[in-house]
């Protein structure tokens, strides 16, 4: 009788700490403008509606280059996006010199999450 009670209760303990709920992604934008100001395309993201939770714009590609050499980045406008831990850049999940490639993977994550 008592092995079957300490089975349920790890059984019953395990099924409680699982979850079926995936965690959720949270990402941090870098991006740089260089001449052609895209600001506008990035700023409905950071929102409650997407995973985003932080951005940097920088204007300047040189000032980009220097802060930021080990991302290689050759020319501007481009666009880093990392998973985010705890708001901060973690792991890079893409990084790409095609804005509209940038504005789908953002508008995928709003689709992921629903």
């Amino acid at each position: 009788m008592k092995k079957r009670l300490i089975l349920f209760l790890l059984l019953a303990l395990i099924i409680g700490c699982s979850s079926n709920e995936k965690a959720e992604a949270k990402y941090y934008l870098l991006i740089i403008e260089g001449e052609e100001n895209i600001s506008e395309k990035f700023s409905e993201f950071i929102s409650n509606d997407y995973s985003v939770v932080k951005s940097e714009y920088l204007t300047d590609l040189a000032t980009a280059k220097e802060k930021y050499p080990k991302y290689e980045i050759e020319k501007a406008p481009a666009v880093f996006i990392f998973e985010s831990g705890g708001g901060e850049m973690k792991q890079l999940k893409l990084k790409t010199y095609d804005i509209d490639e940038a504005v789908k993977f953002l508008e995928k994550t709003k689709k992921d999450s629903q």
